[in-house]
């Protein structure tokens, strides 16, 4: 019996430290600008300030593109080509307003870097592109 309470011990404190070397490592994806382009304390308030405006924005257009793309997927499963060809020009539209709210952002955060920042942004932007998963938006785009 104290065997058994021995090795599930053993495995209970194995799953604890690794499941908290998991939480204590950043994700790539979710490193912080600041970090990754080396940004001042005054530019990463700037940058922090930049991305909570248009979070809010892209959140609440990004709702509405995902209910509409369903309404298009329903569409494609019903075989309806009367409701896909109502509901897809709603659908392009809401995911390029999408890419104009990010392109905004973007262009507001590129005018607080310096040029050596900015190399290091495009590369971080072109990184996050290239990433798969659910934990970026750029699919939408």
């Amino acid at each position: 019996m104290s065997n058994a309470r021995a090795s599930w011990r053993d495995v209970m404190f194995t799953a604890v430290c690794v499941a908290t070397l998991v939480v204590a490592r950043p994700a790539a994806a979710d490193q912080p600008l600041e970090t990754a382009l080396g940004l001042s304390r005054d530019q990463a308030h700037a940058v922090m300030a930049i991305e909570k405006v248009y979070r809010l924005e892209f959140a609440a257009k990004r709702g509405d593109f995902n209910r509409e793309s369903r309404v298009l997927r329903r569409a494609h499963l019903a075989r309806d080509s009367a409701a896909i060809a109502k509901q897809q020009p709603v659908v392009d539209a809401l995911q390029q307003d999408l890419r104009k709210i990010r392109e905004a952002e973007n262009d507001k955060i590129r005018a607080l870097l310096t040029p050596e920042q900015r190399v290091r942004f495009e590369a971080e932007l072109a990184r996050r592109k290239a990433m798969h998963g659910s934990s970026r938006d750029e699919r939408l785009l």
